[in-house]
């Protein structure tokens, strides 16, 4: 059934999205925002050469505009499957999602339903296993992933199914011992220096409010679940963001396409202050030294704190996938190679001239990466007790030239 959406950062509201017949979605801004001098950031690709908002806005078939699909969960993503379920949703319709989960997406965006006649979105009571919560809430992304909250020590999905100020992770049999894996590298991250908000591992069997399609575990899969703290709920409020999928104006299957590590640090550098260059490119270096190979688009993302002034939003999902993929490659590619074995000071200075940025500058910030990455790993491993993990990150510390200093 078509119907509008009014679009709202906070409570600015800033255009409607509307769902036409044949299942079109045509996004438009508001007159009020576009005449306005100083409009809040919705997104860096609403933002023609000249610094004004876009005036007019392809519209899409099925799937929303490319800002608004990477609010949502991807269509094979366990979230997406639930919320489906629960709410007898076609799951490869991005409108009705988007209706339904509106007052709890990513960032500061709020969707109110203005169609005519509409009546407030209500879950299939069919679909409700007894004592269920329906899921009310939207994150981007494939893995199972709950936004919750902490109480006494304990992750919790809120009864209400909106809100939580943390995004739980769970285990799968897929990546043994995944949320151990994110803990250790992101515990590492944060003992470096770098950017990363608060996080914790938590007793799966202890979290509330969980939904009936989890898969059983192996015996040997410890029940654990991997928590971080959301940069984008701030004080009891939301502070926009956005990630660099969306600012490329790609839709979310394209998070590995088109673009490379050089052009985020650009979009950076044009952006952010300095500060914000340097810590993406120790980011970057440190992301290579552990063996990520999935810092794709959608892993990286800005925050715009006053709504109009874009920061690099902290650290998130960073893995060592190279425990699952010995021979991976890097998502984007860094000065032009994919390779880890050919990540080396040659290749971080072209990724720096393509960058537009400080050569110099890069190298040295990269060597203090690496210094800081050997002298602070043991201290880590040492909490580690996945011993392939281990074994793995070492293994890429070998492998790996920048670490050598070459």
């Amino acid at each position: 059934m078509p119907g509008m959406l009014g679009v709202w950062l906070a409570s600015r509201r800033v255009g409607t999205l509307t769902n036409l017949p044949g299942d079109d979605n045509l996004f438009v801004f508001d007159d009020a925002y576009l005449d306005d001098d100083a409009p809040p950031v919705l997104s860096q690709s609403f933002i023609a050469a000249g610094g004004r908002p876009v005036r007019r806005i392809p519209r899409t078939h099925r799937v929303a505009p490319p800002f608004f699909a990477n609010l949502l969960p991807e269509e094979d993503a366990l979230l997406r499957a639930i919320i489906a379920r629960q709410y007898a949703l076609n799951r490869t319709r991005d409108f009705p999602f988007l209706r339904t989960l509106g007052a709890d997406l990513p960032g500061a965006i709020v969707l109110h339903d203005e169609s005519a006649g509409s009546e407030p979105v209500a879950p299939d009571q069919s679909a409700l296993d007894e004592g269920e919560r329906p899921l009310r809430f939207s994150l981007a992304g494939v893995q199972a992933k709950f936004s919750a909250s902490v109480v006494a020590g304990r992750l919790t999905i809120p009864v209400t199914g909106l809100g939580g100020t943390w995004i739980a992770k769970l285990p799968t049999n897929a990546w043994p011992r995944l949320p151990e894996n994110e803990h250790a590298v992101m515990s590492l991250a944060a003992a470096i220096g770098l950017d990363v908000p608060a996080l914790g591992l938590f007793d799966l069997d202890a979290m509330d409010g969980l939904p009936r399609e989890l898969p059983a575990l192996r015996a040997d899969e410890p029940r654990r679940a991997y928590a971080i703290a959301r940069f984008d709920r701030a004080d009891g409020g939301r502070v926009h963001a956005e990630d660099f999928n969306q600012i490329a104006d790609q839709p979310p299957a394209e998070k590995y396409d088109h673009k490379t590590s050089s052009w985020i640090a650009n979009v950076v550098a044009t952006l952010c202050p300095n500060d914000d260059v340097d810590e993406f490119v120790r980011r970057l270096v440190f992301g290579v030294c552990v063996g990520n190979s999935d810092m794709h688009l959608k892993n990286w993302s800005l925050i715009y704190p006053n709504g109009r002034d874009a920061r690099l939003a902290p650290l998130y999902d960073f893995v060592c996938t190279r425990r699952y993929f010995p021979n991976g490659e890097l998502a984007l590619t860094i000065g032009g190679e994919r390779a880890f074995e050919r990540i080396d000071r040659a290749a971080l200075r072209a990724f720096a001239e393509r960058a537009e940025i400080s050569v110099k500058r890069a190298l040295v910030v990269a060597g203090e990466t690496v210094a800081a990455v050997r002298d602070t790993w043991p201290r880590i491993a040492e909490r580690i007790d996945d011993a392939e993990l281990v074994a793995a990150v070492e293994r890429n510390f070998a492998q790996v030239p920048l670490m050598s200093g070459r």
